[in-house]
């Protein structure tokens, strides 16, 4: 049989390492844990705020073709002189041959004019 030395000696104990070292990997796997959060939700909050920018570039987009499109037809109009014929038109030109027609608000009515006040 083989003699081993007590644990205890002289009212002392002897504390192993495994507390001390068990309390170190859970604070460890603890701040772990806590930094995969956050980086989480940091890439979530980024997430959120590209879709609303993309969202927001979509409208703006659609805005701008919008507008385009009616560049588009301004482009066409000046093109094929269209727009000279309105414009010769709003200034009064009219083709030989046409008869043309002024439609004009009616003038509004004269002031009466004030009435006399006697000689005293």
């Amino acid at each position: 049989m083989r003699h081993s030395k007590a644990t205890v000696a002289a009212g002392s104990v002897r504390s192993s390492g495994r507390g001390v070292r068990r309390t170190i990997i859970v604070a460890v796997v603890a701040v772990i844990a806590l930094w995969v959060a956050y980086a989480f939700a940091q890439e979530a909050y980024i997430g959120h705020k590209l879709s609303q920018q993309v969202a927001d570039l979509h409208q703006q987009n659609s805005r701008l073709a919008a507008e385009n499109k009616g560049y588009r037809k301004d482009v066409l109009s000046t093109t094929s002189g269209a727009a000279n014929e309105e414009a010769a038109r709003q200034s009064g030109y009219a083709r030989p041959g046409e008869r043309v027609y002024l439609i004009t608000e009616a003038p509004s009515p004269s002031p009466s004019p004030p009435a006399a006040t006697p000689a005293p």
